[in-house]
């Protein structure tokens, strides 16, 4: 059986679902013959700089890591940047997140994270995306991810409903048991406040993914 290769992985789930090492390895990558080897710079990018830091890259770490400069080099960052002055401005914000699909295309990134990240998304009374952001990095546990921090987000950014959601660095996106405590204590908390939790993703890699809505278990 032939292994998927990032294009492959970015033409299966889609642009907006594929992963930061996917998207930076194409990005990098000028033939598909050398996907291979882009992947390998790209994971090297990642694992030095951090995810959160790719968005921030130099020409001095292009060449660096990658073995870019000049013309190729601003290309990447010409790239990058537009995506970056242009984000929030696309379809991304105007579909309804009304399946586990969708709400895993808003939190795929966080395939690449080596520490887990709990994130919450904030959506309006059409079940449209508001905003996303981080609650917590690290361990998911019921002592360190509280409904206070969850739902002050949700009442400032006027969420009528909100998604949740986090990494398994492993990659294995099975559901943990703390996993599931902390989804009930929320959906509790959310049904009290009339913010009601409309699923749980748990996001592990090559676009594998579990809706704890769809397993029973809120």
């Amino acid at each position: 059986m032939v292994e998927e290769t990032a294009w492959d992985r970015m033409q299966r789930l889609g642009v907006r679902a594929t992963g930061n090492i996917d998207l930076l390895t194409v990005a990098l990558t000028r033939e598909a013959a050398d996907l291979e080897a882009g992947e390998v710079v790209a994971q090297t990018i990642v694992r030095r700089l951090g995810a959160a830091r790719i968005a921030d890259m130099s020409l001095g770490d292009l060449q660096q890591f990658a073995g870019l400069e000049g013309y190729e080099a601003a290309r990447v960052l010409a790239a990058m940047e537009l995506g970056r002055k242009l984000a929030g401005q696309g379809n991304v914000k105007s579909e309804e997140i009304t399946s586990p699909e969708a709400a895993y295309a808003v939190f795929a990134d966080l395939a690449d994270e080596t520490q887990e990240n709990f994130c919450v998304a904030f959506l309006d009374a059409k079940a449209k995306l508001l905003t996303r952001k981080v609650i917590h990095k690290g361990t998911l546990t019921m002592s360190v991810v509280g409904p206070r921090e969850v739902f002050r987000e949700a009442v400032r950014e006027n969420a009528a409903m909100i998604v949740l959601a986090h990494n398994h660095p492993s990659g294995d996106p099975t559901p943990s048991p703390e996993d599931g405590r902390v989804t009930q204590k929320l959906v509790s908390v959310g049904e009290a406040l009339d913010i009601p939790v409309i699923d749980h993703i748990v996001v592990g890699h090559d676009g594998r993914f579990v809706s704890l809505r769809d397993k029973g278990m809120m």
